[in-house]
């Protein structure tokens, strides 16, 4: 690769005049402000202020007096790329560790708690060139968590005791990723990089590569690179919070100039990744799901001095297309490829790399050079074209618009954006803001010499397939195990590439752009609504074909707008065949609408289709002058669209991948499925979905289509910059489009719910994955009704304080897996339910009794808690619920959820405010008691979720009804910890033997002796760092064994809860009094049903219909 003069640029801008120095008002420290006008949005109302701190560190403040949260990010500009190629995944191992306590707050997991408490949340995450820390919390809390979050950039403990427990954290991360298609190519192009460049190296981490056998030894490898490496000089920290300038910068001066300067310490890297020796090849990989990739990398140079001008915007803006002559709309007329989308990764300090990817048929797979050629025809007529100041002016004025009408999105979302883009050693000062927001001038030199680089010469090729023909697969990525093959690409795609006339005559540029907007102009002004957003809409008309719903923006004054439609069928969930019709025409609509309105996407509009069990929902944003055209032509494809035979082909493939990523899922993802199939009626299972697409043909499609629209009732909502008579107008031309018999209330399908008898109940299934490796339990214990707001506001105070607390005691202490996490959740039209999840590589029964200890244990802790904390973790609550909407499409969003799900309570936020001002300590220990906990809840009601791994054998019905739960699970902990096969009946025997000693430690021996293992450690002579995966399997026999001990003489018994005998339709009764559902639609067949809501407001039209 051969630098181009117009992109080298080696000058830095000016980060020394134009800064002050300062004293802070109150403390008197010193610092530097700039001076200079920092560009911004007149739209955004917030304050800035860029601050220099003495140790180079660079801080933004932002005031924002309407926030009721704070938010705060740090990036280091030291990531991955500085992994000492020994002990690979130590940045993200650091970054893991950097919170675990601090010289000033020594508490292990004490910020954490500080962060929930305050009703807070907090991430992280580690790139190839910097670590990024992101928080948001409470307002009036912001100063502490600096001064916590500062201590552990100025002096971390990063303590051994933790270095084994993170590193098998670290380690179940990387587990849970293993089959996941994206991460495996992604590790195995970046392997297959030059060798000598950091990008080659793996960089999550596992417990090979990070090993804690020796503590002290990891800790101080941990400990070097934090001092070589973590330098103000290099952190760039972004705060927000409803305070003045003044006072941001007071914190911010305060609590981080302390953090040490070492100098510009980012990691120098030579080379580039993919060097002659890496380009000109063709690699092809196997993939676990039936997805074709095809990606053509090329080599770019450092492309961050021009992220003003941005030259290949231009060209991946015109690659993205997917209007009239695009490259998108050849493939698909050729039935080469579904998708195409350039993406740049610039994450490094010298080099980009421009990654190009096909979604492949079938046919592109087997001719993946007409897809290569029909790229560098497309970049010729490009370049032939030459750069054109009308193509750059659209892309510039689609930013330019988002720009100067700017819509505010979640603080602690902005302020990570802004962090890690301040990272930009070339960004000027004044830019620190609007970054890349906005683009500069034209530049005709700089993308002609952007075009010139995508050129034959400096590629490569990554072709990714289930299965390959005639490719013998030799070798295998280290870490993934994914099998590929590298040769070199053939002449034909390295020379003469772009000269072929014919097929180049196939491609133009895109036209000009029609729904760019004309008319900025605001509708007359009317009064402010309450402090409170009540956000209630007014509702225009209301019959059998047309509910709608109206009202003018009164709070965001731009030209802007929201236009919700639901278009409801009988028909599209009668069946799972009419259900997968109905979700392949849904994407043959998109893969339309993708050619045909794909302009407006670049002219500050947007449109999105989904698929709901009822019928169709169409959500329409952006700018009011052109959304009415919008609106038409969308809704215009969905009622006249014929599908032909090769968007039909194309879209049945995009649904054979999905259903097979699905299937390649984590366990926690695939939970949802299983559990709303039993809870919800006629929901149907992806599995059943994939099993009707080899029925479904071109001719059923369209004719579904046909009556889809036969009988249907309209729903809508528009809001925004509109009269109330352009919604009429708007709601009269999608009527006369979709032009349908009405459908009367009595004849709208509705989503059932079931109510569940009491009882504790065990929904086992295995693994869609026949690669999955790790177990899941999820736990969901029913509450009260979804739509009680006293009951779901005590729920949502509890679930404050009780999350984090589940989180530290079964992944932090007990090392039960990466993904433990307990929230509340629950189903419109049904019931509330504390749901507690753990994946692990322990079997599920495991997981489900330590859920089941925690709650026992938790009652307690919820008796101590001080009523104070009560109050806290309510006011928060209350705090969030009156943070001022954000945007017209926020406004709209929270409107259309009352109307989508007919409860129409557009005062539910006083309501719930009201309760949650009332709440005390006894109504959180009175939901506990009446719900949570099994000694004391009347109608206790449980439903576990096992998920099991193929490899596993699951217990037979006869092993549940003969043995208790904890005995079933220390047998899989002995069979997976010590490869012992102890039978059930010899482990019972065993455990009942050594239940009549009092010495525990010396059972544990007995049964190490018993497995034919050495004798252990005792329990206090174990590590306390929990040190590798051994120790933490012989820990989890340990606890197991306690478990199944105490279960001999306190054997939990679920009978007294059981208020049917469901026997009779086959279903099986533990031995502790859990029925196991082993057909969920017999089981949901018996359950009563949740009535359906009474609207909360009296439905009566301002116009008669």
């Amino acid at each position: 690769m051969q630098g181009i003069n117009p992109l080298d640029v080696s000058q830095l801008p000016d980060w020394e005049s134009g800064f002050d120095s300062k004293l802070t008002i109150e403390s008197r420290m010193p610092y530097k402000v700039y001076t200079g006008i920092l560009e911004q949005s007149a739209k955004d109302k917030r304050d800035y202020r860029l601050v220099r701190l003495p140790n180079n560190m660079v801080v933004i403040c932002i005031s924002d007096v309407n926030a009721k949260t704070a938010a705060v990010s740090l990036s280091v500009g030291a990531g991955s790329f500085a992994n000492p190629s020994d002990t690979l995944g130590l940045a993200h191992l650091l970054e893991h560790m950097l919170f675990l306590g601090s010289a000033k707050y020594p508490e292990d997991g004490g910020l954490d708690a500080f962060i929930t408490n305050n009703s807070g949340w907090c991430n992280a995450y580690t790139s190839g060139a910097s670590t990024n820390y992101i928080f948001d919390f409470d307002n009036g809390v912001l100063d502490e968590a600096l001064d916590r979050i500062s201590s552990c950039f100025i002096e971390p403990l990063l303590r051994a005791d933790a270095i084994g427990r993170e590193t098998n954290v670290v380690d179940s991360e990387y587990q849970s990723k293993l089959t996941n298609d994206y991460r495996r190519q992604f590790v195995l192009q970046a392997s297959l990089s030059n060798p000598n460049h950091p990008y080659s190296r793996f960089r999550t981490g596992n417990c090979s590569t990070l090993d804690s056998s020796d503590p002290e030894s990891l800790r101080k490898k941990v400990v070097e690179f934090y001092n070589r490496y973590y330098s103000a000089d290099i952190i760039k920290l972004v705060v927000s919070g409803n305070y003045s300038l003044d006072e941001l910068t007071e914190m911010a001066v305060a609590r981080f100039s302390a953090v040490e300067s070492k100098g510009n310490t980012s990691p120098i890297l030579s080379g580039h990744p993919l060097s002659e020796n890496e380009l000109g090849k063709i690699i092809r990989f196997k993939t676990l799901s039936d997805i074709s990739k095809i990606r053509m990398a090329f080599a770019l140079p450092d492309i961050r001095p021009h992220m003003r001008t941005q030259p290949f915007k231009y060209i991946t803006w015109l690659i993205d297309h997917e209007g009239s002559g695009s490259l998108t709309q050849y493939l698909r007329k050729e039935g080469l490829a579904t998708d195409v989308y350039a993406v740049l990764d610039y994450e490094s300090v010298n080099f980009a790399i421009l990654n190009i990817t096909f979604n492949a048929t079938a046919k592109g797979l087997a001719h993946y050079e007409q897809i290569v050629s029909a790229l560098f025809a497309y970049l010729h007529m490009v370049a032939k074209c030459g750069p054109q100041k009308r193509i750059h002016d659209e892309i510039a004025n689609a930013l330019k618009l988002k720009y100067e009408y700017y819509e505010q999105t979640l603080a602690r979302n902005y302020v990570l954006d802004l962090s890690a883009k301040a990272q930009n050693i070339y960004q000027a000062p004044e830019h620190m803001i609007s970054c890349s927001s906005l683009m500069g001038d034209f530049d005709p030199s700089l993308i002609s010499a952007a075009l010139e680089l995508c050129n034959s010469t400096n590629y490569r090729l990554l072709i990714g397939a289930k299965s390959h023909d005639g490719v013998e697969f030799s070798k295998k990525e280290k870490f993934y195990d994914v099998p590929y093959h590298v040769a070199d690409l053939p002449e034909e795609l390295t020379t003469g590439l772009g000269e072929d006339k014919q097929l180049e005559d196939n491609f133009h540029l895109p036209e000009a752009n029609v729904f760019f907007p004309e008319d900025f102009s605001i509708m007359r002004q009317i009064d402010a609504r309450p402090e409170l957003d009540k956000s209630v809409p007014t509702l225009l008309k209301y019959n059998d074909s047309l509910e709608l719903w109206y009202r003018q923006d009164d709070k965001f004054y731009l030209p802007k707008g929201t236009a919700m439609i639901k278009i409801v069928s009988p028909i599209v969930n009668s069946s799972p065949l009419n259900r997968a019709i109905f979700e392949i025409l849904s994407r043959c609509w998109r893969y339309i609408m993708a050619e045909k309105l794909y302009s407006a996407k670049c002219a500050g509009l947007s449109y999105s289709i989904s698929d709901l069990r009822s019928g169709i929902a169409v959500s329409i944003n952006g700018f009011s002058d052109k959304l009415p055209l919008l609106a038409e032509q969308v809704v215009k494809i969905l009622r006249h669209s014929i599908i032909d035979k090769s968007v039909f082909n194309d879209c049945m493939k995009n649904a054979q991948e999905q259903y097979s990523q699905i299937r390649l899922q984590a366990s926690y993802l695939q939970a949802p499925e299983w559990i709303n199939q039993l809870l919800v009626v006629q929901k149907w299972h992806s599995i059943d979905l994939e099993k009707s697409l080899s029925s479904i043909t071109l001719g059923m499609l369209n004719s579904f289509s046909h009556d889809l629209f036969e009988q249907a009732h309209v729903k809508m909502l528009v809001t925004g910059n509109f009269t109330e008579e352009q919604a009429l107008s708007i709601a009269s031309t999608v009527q006369t489009i979709v032009k349908s018999q009405p459908l009367p209330t009595c004849q709208v399908p509705q989503a059932r719910v079931v109510q569940l008898d009491t009882g504790y109940y065990l929904l086992p299934k295995t693994a869609l994955s026949p690669e999955a490796t790790q177990s899941l339990a999820v736990a969901y214990i029913q509450l009260g009704q979804k739509s009680d707001t006293q009951a779901k506001m005590v729920a949502h105070v509890l679930d404050n304080l009780f999350n984090m607390s589940f989180y530290n005691q079964l992944r932090t202490l007990e090392q039960l897996g990466y993904s433990v996490s307990a929230r509340m959740w629950g189903l419109d039209k049904g019931n509330l339910f504390a749901k507690l999840l753990v994946q692990s590589e322990s079997n599920p029964i495991y997981l489900s009794l330590r859920i089941t200890e925690f709650l026992r244990a938790y009652r307690q802790t919820l008796v101590d808690l001080h009523a104070s904390k009560v109050t806290k973790s309510a006011e928060t609550l209350v705090s969030k619920r009156k943070e001022k909407l954000k945007t017209i499409a926020g406004e709209a969003n929270r409107m259309w959820n009352h109307i989508k799900s007919e409860d129409y309570d557009y005062e539910q936020i006083d309501k719930e405010i009201a309760c949650l001002q009332k709440i005390t300590k006894n109504d959180l220990v009175q939901l506990w008691d009446t719900y949570i906990n099994p000694a004391t809840a009347p109608r206790y009601t449980r439903i576990d979720l096992h998920i099991w791994p193929t490899s596993a054998r699951q217990p037979s019905s006869a092993d549940l009804e003969k043995y208790p739960a904890s005995i079933l699970a220390l047998q899989r902990l002995v069979k997976d910890g010590l490869d012992s096969e102890l039978s059930l009946e010899e482990l019972s025997a065993f455990v009942t033997s050594a239940s009549k000693s009092d010495d525990p430690d010396n059972a544990f021996d007995q049964l190490m002796e018993l497995c034919g293992r050495p004798q252990q450690p005792s329990q206090d002579e174990l590590p306390k760092d929990g040190n590798n995966t051994v120790d933490a399997k012989i820990q989890k026999i340990r606890t197991g064994l306690q478990m199944a001990l105490e279960g001999v003489t306190n054997t939990p018994s679920y009978h007294k809860h059981t208020s049917v005998d469901f026997a009779t339709i086959g279903m099986t009764q533990t031995c502790e009094g859990i029925w196991v559902i082993n057909d969920s639609a017999k089981f949901q067949s018996t359950q009563e049903l949740n009535a359906l809501l009474i609207p909360a407001t009296e439905l009566v039209p301002k116009y008669d219909s």
